[in-house]
């Protein structure tokens, strides 16, 4: 449904009731032809699914339907979007297991919306937030679990400066707790960026509740039981980490207002804390009035009002202290804190239609007023069935003839015509200011959500085939009745999952069937089940389906594959490559079947029975996911085969595959400065100073602190990281003392490790890796291919000086070899039997593999020093290579005057597009700015004149001809060289 926008409305709040910066997003309003996306399934993508309805500007997303949609890979809102959750039918929509990010998703309006990421494959993630882009506002959101932060906003350098945003009337809480980084989130913005936290509720994050740089009013908000309870999964004696509000933290001006919030301490949060407030900055300006604490957790709202001085708000300057509010949009807010405690439970969250057990949950802790907290560790921890969500209810939608969004019963009573489609993108006649899709969609707030009938859920399917008298199968159907007042139910039966037919009206309160219609064996049937009750019926529950088994004197379906099912890493050789399984003695014939397309495929061969059957395919191509399956055939029957599928491996030029620098100032990412952009994430806790050091080359990572229980960064696997039967190189930085060196065979520590040390079909493990350890006086570098395990031994003193130390280690498959040198000069080699190596999971930095941390097998190793400039290379390198790695950079480009870096900043730093560089002139006289690259070449001059001493100097450099990478701002004035690391991405 599309139409034509034929009125400006200036200044129009985005909905009634929006406040903050945020207030006059426009949403789908602000295009000239915005249109009407109806969400009509709950599927990961496709027609009709929310990831569809969100990917094209000026679209107003409305729901016909009600649930949890299970995504399979982040979700990108586009640019002028107006996402009505309020809209969904039962108990509203959930997104689940991958993050929904509005960066660039400018003028937007997002309300009634529950956001959960969840631990599984989403290390280093927020649960949502952006990263650029202006003009927006979320209300009553509920955000949960994330990994790194639950909502953050924090530029990333690129496009429009996060700037005119609201946050209100939602939810940011249960940061898991699995990567030590529960966080609410970062709330930060370029000079200027203007952001509004109003209303809203944290809850159960261990920090940053916010965390809060530049422009920012932080009014009637609840913080609540942030902290982490004394523990790290199941070590109940941790030690006590609890920050509420972070004023800065680091370098940046902010001013904000701080007004009437109440922060109220539960069972995480710990016990001796004085005041909310913490890490404040001489750069950090604040109005601070009304904000209570209350950490004493009786179970009464009996706080005391925060001091205004340095003891309420540690670390502020005195010239931070304002007098006055900033005139910002909610500098005299309507709510007391104690009022705003009892508007948060009475209306924060996803509230309409209705609260899921999740938001109950939080909110009933909340009204224990410090006495109830739950430790969430992995979202599993919630006493709710689909692993934590709880059930979220579909219900039918409202009869909408037209498509439009709009129900017919809605458009009837406002004079519009239930069979135009456009009249929902026209302008209201009794809101002139709205169009008629935004006036139903504010109005129906206002209404009670409808009640409905519950449908069946717990749906199993039990299958069984009999021989005689003929060949037959039957299901068995068993359901949860979740309606104390349906009349009957509806089964219904599809050979395809599309196309459903009536199969049974079950009694009321039925948990079983037994369907015995005409089913034959080796057939796969969906079922489906609905609730009628006497004024309506339930939704359908989601199809489930079922095989019903072969004949017992038919051939049973083939098995174990060769390459293994969803293999991507399979090697062929000049186009071909040879396909193996395994099947029944009493099989006569097998029909390969194989292709590119799961639903076309072709027979390749028909086979004669082996004991060892195979089939060599030819005509392949790199890089592709080619499918398969081998039926089994006697006079008895078919057993169709499983659906099977690989994926041809790419030839990838020997080339620098990762560059990690350690480079960064603040936050978890890991840049990579390499080509690929992989970038990491730190295991490390990121408010500790201590761990970011000078390196060899600009900032280093000190290992110090690191948790012997988990990674100190993790870089995820990529394909140019699967270096299974070729040649590799590592170079890298460390520095540690001779303390730091394991003395014996008991004690370990690993630098890093790519793979697994024991095979684990549970956790996927394969056995096969490559790494470095330390262990008894020695350094070890080792590949092992789950058969054969190479490993180089060297005397590890030389590498444990105290010092910084360049080591380069490489494998040279031509020539066999696995060789060592240190300082660019060669230290040792030996010979390899090792093949395949390469295993599918993370490249882990100070400590054993990824996998390993998911079995008890092998213990954690961490290793304790520092490192800096990891770099991986998927050939092997010569001597003058790893010597001219040895060399450092160039002089030109070093970092001279660390001391005196800060005369000197960078912003955005990481920049994408253009970076600023500003400095203040220590004296009168002349200057110089140039920029180097990597190698020490100078790339720029940015100035060379004079400077007035006191004066301030602003320079843009504009990167658009440049390579993504380490690039060095070196500024001369009168003889003294001041240097900035600056990394573009």
């Amino acid at each position: 449904m599309a139409g034509t926008q034929v009125a400006t409305q200036a200044q129009t709040l985005a909905f009634p009731g929006a406040g903050g910066f945020g207030r006059f997003a426009t949403g789908a309003r602000g295009v000239a032809t915005p249109t009407v996306c109806v969400v009509t399934n709950l599927n990961d993508s496709g027609p009709g699914s929310f990831r569809d309805a969100v990917s094209k500007p000026g679209r107003f997303v409305v729901f016909a339907v009600g649930g949890i949609i299970n995504l399979a890979s982040n979700v990108s809102v586009a640019p002028n979007i107006t996402i009505a959750g309020q809209t969904a039918p039962g108990d509203g929509i959930v997104t689940f297991n991958k993050r929904v990010t509005f960066t660039g998703a400018s003028n937007t309006i997002c309300r009634f919306f529950r956001i959960r990421l969840g631990a599984t494959g989403n290390q280093g993630n927020d649960a949502c937030g952006l990263a650029n882009g202006s003009n927006m506002i979320f209300d009553h959101m509920s955000f949960t679990w994330g990994m790194d932060e639950v909502f953050s906003i924090n530029w990333d350098g690129n496009g429009t400066a996060p700037d005119n945003i609201t946050v209100q009337n939602s939810i940011i809480g249960q940061g898991l707790h699995r990567a030590n980084h529960s966080a609410g989130g970062l709330i930060q913005t370029p000079d200027g960026g203007k952001v509004s936290l109003v209303g809203n509720l944290y809850i159960s994050n261990k920090t940053r509740n916010p965390k809060v740089k530049g422009v920012n009013e932080f009014v009637n908000n609840v913080v609540y039981d942030w902290g982490n309870g004394n523990r790290l999964g199941d070590n109940m004696n941790y030690g006590w980490s609890a920050d509420a509000y972070i004023m800065g933290g680091s370098a940046g001006v902010s001013e904000v207002n701080i007004i009437n919030n109440y922060f109220v301490g539960g069972p995480l949060t710990t016990p001796t804390l004085q005041t909310p407030f913490s890490r404040g900055t001489g750069t950090f300006n604040l109005f601070g009035a009304g904000n209570y604490f209350d950490n004493n957790k009786n179970g009464a709202l009996d706080g005391t009002v925060v001091p205004y001085d340095t003891l309420g708000y540690p670390g502020i300057a005195p010239t931070g202290f304002k007098t006055q509010p900033f005139a910002y949009p909610t500098a005299l807010p309507k709510l007391t804190a104690a009022q705003a405690y009892q508007h948060v439970i009475d209306s924060v969250g996803t509230i309409y239609p209705r609260r899921d057990q999740v938001d109950n949950l939080m909110i009933e802790e909340v009204k224990s007023k410090g006495t109830k907290g739950l430790y969430v560790y992995n979202e599993t921890d919630l006493p709710f069935a689909n692993g934590g969500l709880g059930v979220v209810f579909n219900a039918p939608a409202r009869q909408d003839t037209d498509n439009d969004g709009l129900p017919d019963a809605w458009e009837d009573a406002n004079g519009l015509n239930k069979n135009n489609p456009a009249d929902a993108v026209a302008y209201s006649r009794t809101s002139p200011q709205y169009l008629n899709i935004e006036v139903y969609i504010n109005s129906i707030i206002k209404t009670p959500a409808p009640d409905f009938v519950k449908h069946p859920t717990g749906i199993t399917l039990t299958a069984t085939t009999v021989e005689v008298p003929a060949p037959s199968s039957k299901v068995v159907v068993n359901w949860t009745d979740n309606s104390d007042n349906e009349q009957y139910f509806v089964l219904e039966r599809s050979t395809d999952g599309i196309a459903f037919t009536d199969l049974s009206h079950p009694a009321a309160n039925a948990t079983t069937y037994t369907d015995q219609a005409g089913l034959v064996p080796n057939q796969t049937y969906y079922y489906r089940l609905k609730a009628v009750g006497a004024t309506g019926s339930s939704a359908f529950s989601a199809p489930v389906s079922v095989k019903t088994p072969p004949s017992p004197s038919a051939p049973t379906v083939t098995n174990t594959p060769t390459p293994a099912d969803n293999f991507q890493y399979a090697e062929v050789t000049d186009g071909k490559l040879t396909l193996k399984w395994l099947g029944a003695t009493n099989t006569v014939t097998y029909v390969v079947k194989f292709g590119t397309d799961p639903a076309a495929l072709t027979t390749r061969a028909q086979l004669p029975y082996s004991a060892a059957p195979s089939y060599e395919v030819s005509g392949l191509s790199e890089n592709t996911t080619y499918y398969w399956r081998v039926d089994a055939v006697n006079d008895r029957g078919t057993a169709e085969g499983t659906l099977w599928s690989f994926r041809t491996t790419q030839y990838i030029a020997p080339q620098l595959v990762g560059h990690w620098g350690f480079d960064e100032v603040e936050g978890t990412q890991i840049l990579d400065q390499s080509s690929y952009n992989n970038t990491g994430v730190l295991g490390l806790d990121d408010d500790d100073a201590s761990i970011r050091i000078p390196g060899k080359v600009f900032n280093a990572l000190d290992f110090a602190t690191a948790r012997p229980d988990m990674y100190v960064v993790r870089i995820p696997h990529q394909d140019q990281l699967y270096l299974d039967q070729q040649s590799f190189s590592l170079s890298f930085w460390m520095k540690a003392s001779a303390a730091q060196l394991p003395q014996d065979n008991n004690t370990s520590a690993y630098l890093l490790c790519k793979g697994s040390i024991t095979r684990n079909a549970t956790t996927g493990a394969t056995g096969k890796r490559f790494n470095i350890e330390f262990k008894n006086k020695q350094l070890r570098f080792a590949i092992d291919d789950d058969k054969n395990k190479d490993e180089l031994q060297a005397t590890g003193a030389p590498f444990f000086t105290g010092d910084w130390v360049h080591v380069a280690a490489l494998r040279d498959v031509p020539n066999k070899k696995l060789q060592l040198y240190l300082n660019g000069v060669f230290v040792k080699e030996t010979t390899t039997k090792a093949l395949g190596i390469g295993e599918a999971s993370a490249l882990i930095v100070g400590n054993i593999g990824e996998l390993e941390f998911l079995s008890t097998a092998n213990q954690p190793a961490p290793y304790k020093g520092a490192l800096d400039e990891l770099k991986v290379f998927n050939f092997a390198l010569t001597p003058a290579q790893i010597s001219q790695l040895a060399a450092g950079l160039p002089l030109a480009a070093r970092n001279a005057s660390k001391a005196n870096q800060q005369l000197l900043e960078a912003f955005p730093n990481p920049f994408a597009g253009q970076a600023t560089l500003r400095f203040r002139a220590p004296a009168t006289g002349a200057a110089q700015l140039h920029v180097f690259n990597s190698l020490g070449q100078r790339i720029a001059t940015l100035f060379d004149g004079t400077v007035q001493a006191g004066r301030d100097y602003s320079f843009t450099m504009d990167a658009a001809s440049l390579a993504k990478g380490l690039y060095i701002g070196r500024l001369t004035t009168n003889g003294t060289v001041v240097t900035q690391r600056l990394l573009l991405k």
